[in-house]
């Protein structure tokens, strides 16, 4: 189940602390840690100027937090113009959830981008379970290249980007950003993570609402139980999950507790509930009790996984079919498809939102960001050029850059069928499975595009179509909490520990206004008032 708000990619703070304590020991001109007002000053955010020069989506885009939709490549791709690289080398840091890639010298997909991009691209890749840390050692090292990635949030964030990133207002604040017209192209919220004690620091990693949790289904696997897997209320759902799971069978309606399917039926906040400047946190409410219950009685009644909570590995569950739903991101789709046998009949539907009784559903957004990139401080003819090669890594789809991004070379690392680009078994390798690690520099907004499958962008479209106008994003986001950074770790993992316990049967439902009185004294209180500073200080 979600906890309050702390990533995964959260958790590096441990080691970086320390890291980065001493990094800044002898640092005099950064902002004080605990002036929460100075580190969340506002900055005149990048203007928005989205691209019109690429093909026309296929479907309306009904929302301005749409995503453009496609169901094939352009015939014609949009050329880029000149290379924006100066012939250096830039070094960059970045994680990959995919297999690491070959090195340079023998993957020919990799020397294209050196030569599209103008440069000596020399990058350190880490696998993401292992990037804390890794990073952790570069900052302590100071190591980290001209382009590194930055996860979440951990202690003296600001002073560290302060100390050793560039600030790029400069260069990107208001209209500024118009000179690289892909990075204007990046939505304002994205934006609103970049930006630390009145600096643009970064370039982000946007998602969007793809970035948002929805219930995958088996739509093939229901039809062959002979079961509709509409609900329209949470009795309806608990119902569902109980016609279809047969543990003796080896198959469960759910291969994690559907958190976020769950909250819009009773009404919560996403993480946080912000109301005239003061926040509430969604374990504050009666209704998130409501949800534990049900939670409770999913796990209790052998509906959910056995392993969901201390062996999950969802996706390959619902792949196989030992679960027929699965609540995770709209990015997790491509690779579901990908993992899903050829022929075998897999047939991929999304449920829709329900909201509480009488009630349209709120579900919850994601963070607009996966992560966002920084830039080594240096010169400005440095930081220019750097920018532009920036600008070139988000250019978007329809164009050659996009494609070769993703695809790279044709005949080679993929080809053409039934007019879909395929990856071939050496393009996998080469592209790292078309999600080269240079993405954790910056992409453009994702498209909905699924290389073929034309069926899932429509499928995709009308579950976002039907409830992004209505989704709540997280109020706390691109607010920088100094509690946060340095508890934020161990009161996630406190939290966790409570759900899990009344998951399991450990502990009661009534039990948790006690966890939250105890989280509240751990920290929950003091995130509570620099979040509201840092709005105050934001907004004015």
């Amino acid at each position: 189940m979600t906890t309050n708000g702390i990533t995964r990619r959260a958790l590096i703070a441990g080691g970086l602390g320390v890291a980065a304590t001493g990094l800044l020991a002898g640092c005099s001109t950064v902002t004080r840690s605990t002036d929460v007002t100075a580190i969340n000053r506002a900055v005149t955010l990048p203007d928005h100027v989205p691209w019109t020069g690429g093909p026309r989506p296929a479907l309306p885009q009904t929302s301005p937090l749409m995503p453009s939709a496609f169901r094939r490549i352009p015939a014609t791709l949009v050329p880029t113009d000149g290379v924006p690289g100066d012939g250096s080398t830039v070094h960059g840091s970045v994680p990959t959830n995919s297999p690491v890639p070959p090195s340079k010298g023998s993957n020919p997909y990799w020397q294209g981008l050196d030569e599209r991009m103008g440069i000596d691209l020399d990058l350190t890749i880490t696998p993401n379970a292992d990037f804390g840390n890794k990073f952790a050692t570069q900052v302590a090292g100071d190591t980290l290249g001209d382009v590194f990635t930055v996860f979440g949030s951990f202690p003296y964030l600001p002073q560290f980007l302060e100390a050793k990133a560039a600030d790029l207002s400069p260069y990107l604040s208001g209209s500024g950003v118009r000179d690289y017209p892909y990075l204007a192209n990046l939505p304002t919220a994205s934006w609103r993570g970049t930006v630390f004690s009145g600096g643009i620091y970064g370039v982000p990693v946007p998602r969007g609402p793809l970035a948002s949790q929805a219930l995958s289904r088996r739509q093939d696997l229901f039809a062959q139980l002979g079961v509709d897997p509409s609900f329209s209320s949470v009795d309806e759902f608990v119902q569902l999950c109980r016609e279809v799971s047969d543990p003796h069978r080896n198959r469960w309606a759910l291969a994690s507790v559907p958190t976020n399917a769950l909250a819009p039926m009773f009404g919560l906040p996403n993480q946080w509930r912000q109301e005239g400047g003061r926040f509430t946190h969604m374990y504050e409410l009666d209704e998130y009790q409501d949800l534990l219950e049900v939670s409770r009685k999913l796990v209790a009644e052998d509906l959910v996984h056995p392993d969901s909570i201390t062996a999950y590995n969802g996706k390959v569950w619902f792949v196989q079919g030992s679960a027929l739903m699965l609540c995770d991101t709209y990015t997790a789709i491509p690779g579901l498809l990908q993992q899903a046998t050829p022929g075998s009949g897999f047939e991929l539907t999304i449920a829709p939102f329900v909201g509480p009784a009488g009630s349209e559903p709120e579900p919850w957004l994601g963070d607009p960001n996966n992560t966002i990139s920084a830039v080594a401080a240096g010169s400005e003819e440095r930081v220019r050029m750097l920018l532009e090669v920036l600008d070139w890594c988000a250019s978007p789809f329809g164009t050659e850059a996009w494609t070769y991004r993703k695809f790279g070379i044709e005949g080679r690392d993929f080809e053409y069928r039934d007019g879909a680009p395929v990856l071939t078994k050496t393009g996998n390798s080469e592209t790292a499975l078309g999600e080269f690690p240079l993405q954790y520099f910056t992409e453009c907004p994702l498209p909905l595009f699924y290389a073929g499958h034309p069926e899932m962008t429509d499928t995709v479209h009308d579950s976002l179509a039907s409830w992004v106008d209505r989704g709540l994003a997280n109020p706390a986001y691109g607010l920088y909490s100094p509690t946060n950074s340095t508890k934020g770790p161990a009161l996630g993992t406190f939290a966790t520990n409570a759900i899990n316990d009344v998951l399991l049967g450990r502990a009661k439902v009534s039990s948790w206004r006690s966890v939250v009185r105890e989280w509240r004294r751990r920290g929950g209180d003091a995130v509570r008032r620099e979040y509201q500073q840092a709005l105050a200080a934001r907004s004015s």
